[in-house]
């Protein structure tokens, strides 16, 4: 039967994986060359889609006509012979030869598993998958061999591009149990992107929403949390938010706007690369150990310690850094006064995990050249690249702690419940400490 149906779709034995192949396999793993063992399973694998193929074809046209040689009388249709056609296969056009079918009365009959196995579609998951890895559309073309043009690959992206944007914008926040949230922001040509992050009690990590605007503004990063807030992340009764961000006062800003009760840590990498700045080459080292100190350190008091021990430091040699270093005691030291573990200071003092998401995305997105900032194209993109990233989340470490920084959360007072007294008492507090430098 199977030699029939060769035959009859003009397809000769070598397009059938033989013994011959199945011995050059073994031997090419016998002899640990396994390029050369992954190219001859690709082959066999293609030849025996193409057979299956021409197989399924065989029957379509069977179940139409009848049986060769023993027409269906009371069918219409009749075999009208072969001709030259072509199909999508592994990724790649192939030539065939493809049987065809005529119906008395209207004619050619198209066979539907030959229309679906000649469909562009059949790349699509590909294609998208290609682009999203940051392959061009060009790329695409070459990679395909011409199967699908520059411009199918674009078609093909934007359709996929859109249906990821309405996606992350349009699945519900409020099931997440969030602890935290990271917020940054990325340039993409006159564009600028403010991207969002949570951390939930399980240690997973979201990508949360975005807005774009023309700078990291006040407005832009209030626009983003009231998208968040109508999602339904929002500030709750029994229990503060932390943010972490990096030293942008406009995000300090609108979060103090919208979630007044929220901490804000301070990104204390970002902080150290401004600090060294302004110390010379010879200080650097030694400042740099005093800043790893104060990241390890655990709980209140020790981290008010280092803290002092690092602007001790700076005083001595750059008194400005020093005063800048002393007014952001606050934002820099807050995880620490949540008498928390250190295990949780690597991700919580920081905003590495935001930073690593935008470093994936530039890599996606780094063959864009062009912006079209009147269409959908930045919003697709960036919905597109925080997708991508998502999918390669872990866990943060330290996630098994988190449980302590749920209880942390939920006895700090909020801002909002603390007496009059008790915030004077802090802000007197912090005013002495810097006179005293």
């Amino acid at each position: 039967m199977v030699s029939r149906i060769r035959q009859d779709a003009g397809v000769k034995t070598k397009n059938q994986p033989t013994t011959v192949e199945y011995q050059k396999l073994e031997e090419a793993f016998l002899q640990g060359d396994e390029s050369e063992a992954a190219e001859i399973f690709a082959e066999m694998m293609r030849k025996s889609v193409r057979l299956g193929l021409l197989s399924a074809l065989e029957e379509e046209v069977t179940s139409l006509c009848g049986p060769r040689y023993r027409r269906d009388p009371e069918s219409l249709c009749h075999r009208a012979g072969s001709e030259k056609g072509s199909a999508y296969i592994n990724g790649a056009k192939e030539e065939l030869i493809r049987p065809r079918v005529r119906h008395e009365e209207e004619g050619e009959v198209e066979l539907a598993l030959y229309k679906a196995a000649r469909s562009q579609r059949n790349l699509f998951a590909e294609v998208v998958s290609a682009v999203s890895e940051g392959m061009s559309t060009r790329g695409v073309n070459r990679h395909t061999k011409g199967a699908v043009s520059k411009s199918a690959a674009s078609r093909m992206w934007v359709e996929k591009s859109m249906e990821q944007l309405e996606f992350l914008r349009s699945r519900p926040l409020s099931d997440h149990d969030l602890m935290a949230i990271q917020t940054d922001g990325v340039a993409a040509g006159k564009n600028m992107i403010v991207l969002a992050i949570g951390i939930d009690l399980e240690g997973q990590k979201h990508a949360l929403d975005f807005e774009i605007g023309s700078s990291e503004s006040k407005a832009v990063v209030e626009a983003l949390i009231t998208r968040l807030a109508k999602r339904g992340i929002k500030e709750q009764a029994h229990r503060r938010l932390l943010v972490i961000r990096d030293g942008s006062a406009a995000i300090a800003g609108a979060v103090r706007s919208h979630w007044p009760d929220a901490l804000q840590q301070e990104c204390l990498v970002h902080q150290e690369r401004n600090v060294l700045d302004k110390l010379r080459k010879r200080d650097r080292a030694e400042g740099i150990g005093l800043f790893k100190a104060l990241r390890e350190s655990q709980g209140r008091k020790a981290g008010e310690e280092a803290f002092e021990e690092l602007v001790d430091f700076v005083s001595e040699r750059n008194a400005a850094a020093a005063l800048a270093l002393g007014e952001r005691e606050e934002a820099l030291l807050c995880v620490h006064r949540l008498d928390v573990p250190s295990t949780l200071n690597g991700t919580l003092t920081n905003t590495n995990i935001i930073e690593n998401m935008i470093r994936n995305w530039r890599s996606a997105t780094g063959n864009v050249k062009l912006w079209q900032e009147k269409e959908t194209m930045v919003p697709r993109w960036t919905a597109s690249g925080m997708l991508w990233a998502e999918s390669g989340f872990r866990k943060v470490r330290g996630y098994r702690d988190l449980g302590m920084l749920k209880t942390a959360l939920a006895s700090s007072p909020p801002s909002s419940l603390r007496s009059s007294s008790e915030l004077e008492a802090s802000e007197k507090k912090t005013s002495s400490k810097r006179n005293n430098r």
